[in-house]
């Protein structure tokens, strides 16, 4: 865990996690460093200290797997506090040992990583281009808990410290130079060297600058004009874009400004305490559950079946070079996969690899992408003009229209140029897989890969499993998916799988709701006030109401009883009338919202509503509770079989609130009971579309729930399956 070296009156302490790809901060990781640091620092011979890492990276935060034992019920805040203190302790140990500590880190450091580093006395950091630096605590609703709201402000300045607090940023080696977070940036191979010539060339104090008389933090206290100013927008701006969902970067700027006032032992038991209140609090506990554990176990491929030979693509055959085909080419490509598009002709084909030689020019001129790497990418991905193309391919994708016909059309071509091993997916978003495996000869190879556009940036796929797709082809589609570095959950077939039944459940509920008089403007800001990046008329609007109109229609030929009707009738009536009258939303220039060329879009005066209003909260909650019961019918169909994935999902395909933690851990800490006795009560004031499945109202009768712990802050555990 910890290896000592010495070389003259230097003392080495060297972090190397067994078992680990990545050195993270437990417990016993801080127990063993401090007996270890101790051992160094009472040693008579030993005149300076080298902290470093025996990997290629620093340390990458703390272990998260005991933030959940932080929230149990039978764990008092004062057990809390006494736990997270040995962090916090070790570190304050380090700066006050009376010696110079430097730490020299070779790779990444985030988290409790870059708090140690902070609490060293000079940082060096090896020039390792993919290594980051920051304080990302906040993004899984916490607050960095070991000294990084109050290091940071004294090192670089209270202004300065709050995006890199308050957003989560991280930084490269060289732009931590720039802010005055690392002291130097030297090659790899000189890292060692470089720490221990600081410390003999006396560049090292053996004080940090706040232990020393008459310390002024740069560029002012927090009353100082520039820091007042810094420390009010930022304010307004976290109101502006979280609308008050999010408690941890409020607490980060409480924690800034209370803490700068004080000498530093006053302040960081400030922030330990509000680290407390945060880690036990559900919306830290949701964000955990979810964005770090259920997406590991998801990237792990948790779903993939056991016992089978891990595969990889080496060739893959993407048909349809749209907008669509061209984003999995490019993401294939870029991971090393030889790639041929086919598309109805050849011209269409090389306009998909045209406009993936564009995205990749942006991206060189950006910097994010060198030229060499542009052309390398570039090679791997050929044009075809007919299905001789993808003779040698180990995975077809196909990317066509959405229309049924053109699909099976499609399927049996380009299996009757593939070989029995080939996989074939097809990435529609809506249409059963087990109707376009009516059109294949090899059932057991088909299965659903449906990417989320633009695929460059969006991390999932939904994975969807026929009633004949083998284990074989769902193993090897996972692999795919691993290979591209994407996350995927696994869903079973069934008409819009689980993420396209969602989305059109807030999309249609806010259409329901102008229907019902409500004011587009309320409509839309209720939806962004819960957290939803846009609100559901303009989310209709980028979608295209062309889409809608067929999506709805798809659906509700599939969907029986009065809550189908309730969920489609208005809806459907205001959305055929747009498609009539050709306002299909921003591709044609008008839809919810009017987009003129000259001026930001703006919705139609034509939907402004009736009055009396009503309140936003309710507005709101109709619109969370839609996706949610529609979420709960998914399970109920047996389409959606895992809460986990199914919560991560919803965040990862249409950014359901992550401070819910998804709409399983929703109903979970509403209480299954409270939560269908309110769908009751909405299903008597608005209509049947808010009646629940049978099969949740069993659950609630046994008691059950999808977490282990239920409404407890503390399960990471699925409870119930289908």
């Amino acid at each position: 865990m910890i290896t000592i070296e010495t070389n003259a009156h230097i003392g080495h302490l060297i972090i190397d996690l067994p078992g680990r790809s990545m050195n993270v901060f437990t417990p016993a990781l801080a127990e063993e460093m401090q007996v270890q640091f101790d051992r160094l620092a009472g040693d008579g011979s030993i005149e300076a200290i080298v902290i470093s890492s025996g990997k290629s990276s620093f340390i990458a935060g703390a272990d998260l797997e005991q933030m959940a034992d932080l929230a149990r019920s039978d764990v008092s805040p004062a057990d809390v506090l006494q736990r997270i203190r040995c962090y916090g302790d070790l570190f304050r140990r380090i700066e006050t040992c009376g010696k110079p500590v430097v730490a020299a880190a070779s790779g990444t450091a985030l988290g409790a990583g870059l708090e140690l580093m902070l609490a060293c006395h000079y940082r060096i950091a090896a020039d390792n281009g993919q290594a980051q630096f920051g304080l990302p605590e906040v993004k899984l609703g916490l607050l960095p808990g070991a000294g990084g709201t109050q290091r940071l402000p004294r090192i670089v300045g209270v202004a300065r410290s709050i995006p890199l607090l308050t957003k989560g940023t991280a930084l490269s080696a060289k732009d931590a130079l720039a802010l005055g977070i690392l002291h130097e940036v030297v090659p790899a191979d000189q890292l060692r060297k470089a720490a221990e010539q600081a410390i003999v060339a006396g560049r090292v104090k053996a004080v940090a600058p706040w232990d020393e008389k008459g310390f002024r933090l740069p560029g002012g206290d927090c009353y100082a004009p520039a820091n007042s100013s810094a420390l009010a927008a930022a304010n307004a701006q976290t109101h502006a874009t979280l609308r008050d969902n999010y408690p941890a970067p409020y607490t980060i700027l409480r924690c800034i400004y209370e803490g700068a006032r004080l000498p530093i032992d006053k302040a960081l038991l400030i922030e330990q305490k509000h680290f407390v209140t945060l880690v036990r609090g559900s919306v830290a506990q949701n964000m955990i559950r979810t964005l770090f554990f259920a997406k590991q176990a998801a990237s792990k491929l948790a779903r993939r079946p056991a016992g089978i030979e891990k595969s990889q693509v080496r060739r893959l055959g993407v048909l349809g070079a749209g907008f669509m085909g061209a984003g999995i080419a490019h993401v294939s490509a870029a991971a090393g996969i030889e790639v041929v598009l086919l598309d109805r002709d050849l011209a269409s084909a090389q306009r998909g690899r045209d406009n993936i030689a564009l995205a990749l020019d942006q991206e060189v001129k950006k910097g994010r992408r060198s030229q060499a790497a542009r052309d390398a990418l570039l090679s791997r991905i050929g044009v075809t003009e007919n299905y001789a193309g993808f003779a040698d391919c180990d995975l077809v994708i196909e990317a066509v229209l959405e229309d049924a016909d053109l699909k099976a059309t499609v399927i049996k071509a380009a299996e009757a140029a593939t070989d029995a091993k080939t996989i074939f997916a097809t990435n529609t978003s809506a249409l059963p897989v087990n109707e376009l495996a009516a059109s294949s000869n090899r059932p057991d190879n088909f299965i659903g890969l449906h990417f989320f556009s633009p695929v460059a940036r969006m991390e999932l796929v939904e994975v969807i499993v026929g009633k004949n797709t083998s284990e074989k082809t769902l193993a090897r589609a996972l692999d795919y998916i691993q290979q591209i570095r994407k996350t995927p959950i696994v869903v079973n077939d069934g008409y819009g799988f689980y993420t396209s039944r969602c989305v059109d459940a807030y999309i249609r509920e806010g259409i329901r709701l102008l229907a019902d008089g409500v004011s587009a403007a309320l409509i839309e800001n209720a939806g962004v006030a819960l957290g939803m990046p846009v609100g559901p008329l303009a989310l209709a609007d980028e979608v295209g109401i062309d889409v809608l109109y067929h999506i709805g229609h798809f659906f509700r030929a599939r969907e029986q009883g009065a809550w189908a009707d309730d969920r489609h009738v208005a809806q459907n009536r205001i959305v055929d009338s747009l498609k009539e009258e050709k306002r299909l939303g921003r591709k044609s220039g008008h839809g919810f919202y009017l987009y003129p060329a000259d001026a930001p879009k703006h919705l139609d005066p034509e939907y402004a509503g009736k009055t009396p209003h009503p309140d936003i909260a309710e507005v709101r909650e109709r619109l969370l509770y839609a996706q949610v019961i529609e979420a709960a019918r998914c399970w109920a169909d047996g389409v959606v079989v895992d809460a986990v994935e199914a919560d991560l999902g919803a965040q990862l395909a249409w950014a359901f609130p992550s401070y819910l933690g998804g709409p399983f851990s929703f109903i979970d800490r509403t209480g299954v009971a409270l939560f269908i006795s309110r769908c009751n009560e909405l299903a008597a004031s608005y209509g049947p579309r808010f009646e629940i499945p049978q099969k949740l109202r069993e659950l609630g009768i046994k008691g059950d729930c999808f977490y282990v712990g239920g409404n407890q802050a503390q399960p990471y555990q699925q409870a119930v399956a289908a």
